[in-house]
């Protein structure tokens, strides 16, 4: 099917598909935080927006002096990546619940058992969308975490060098956002979005995998 009508916007139908895998994706990757954490968290709606192009510029403006970002990449056949952009203090959070250590700032990737935690963290997400996403459009999806960014640097998972931010002359930006809830149901805060970018023939894939 055509991704795009006559005038070059995103087909309606390509949209609202989008935006179902925003939410399956992004829906079990809450889950899981909240069963990490003991906590509820609730999803916002997703937003579906074609970009011509994906700046390095645009990607770090994303992500704000509170924020730490972790960037995960699919396997081939399919280009593009996934970006969690989380609360630093949340991420603070995680990383003291998995390693009884408080971190601060660099010590995220300069303390090797933080930065380890940070890595079984990311897997841990990774999966989530993984399968997630997977099971909805009946495709087997690989992905893997391997960029952490920080105060504006970039640090492999991998071997813990410096990285490079992904671009992408082509993609289609589907971002989703999700906010811790208070043991009575209130909203507490907002701890970060998703953003997936894929580029036009990964999003072919994945509406032909829906019979589209």
């Amino acid at each position: 099917m055509k991704l795009y009508d006559q005038d070059g916007r995103l087909d309606e139908d390509v949209q609202d598909a989008l935006y179902e895998l925003g939410n399956v994706g992004v829906g079990m990757a809450s889950i899981t935080i909240g069963k990490l954490l003991g906590v509820r968290v609730e999803l916002k709606s997703p937003k579906v927006v074609p970009v011509e192009e994906v700046s390095e510029q645009l990607l770090l403006g994303h992500i704000g002096q509170d924020q730490v970002g972790i960037w995960m990449r699919f396997a081939q056949p399919m280009n593009g990546s996934v970006l969690f952009i989380l609360d630093r203090l949340f991420l603070y959070d995680v990383v003291e619940q998995m390693t009884g250590r408080r971190c601060e700032g660099t010590q995220m990737y300069t303390d090797e058992v933080v930065f380890s935690a940070l890595t079984e963290f990311a897997n841990i997400l990774s999966a989530a969308y993984m399968k997630a996403v997977g099971k909805y459009t009946g495709m087997r999806i690989y992905m893997s975490p391997y960029l952490l960014v920080l105060d504006r640097a970039c640090i492999s998972f991998q071997n813990g060098l410096p990285g490079q931010l992904p671009s992408a002359e082509q993609a289609i930006w589907v971002e989703t956002s999700f906010q811790l809830l208070k043991e009575d149901g209130e909203k507490a805060h907002d701890i970060g979005s998703v953003v997936m970018l894929a580029d036009d023939a990964t999003v072919e894939m994945l509406m032909e995998a829906l019979g589209m």
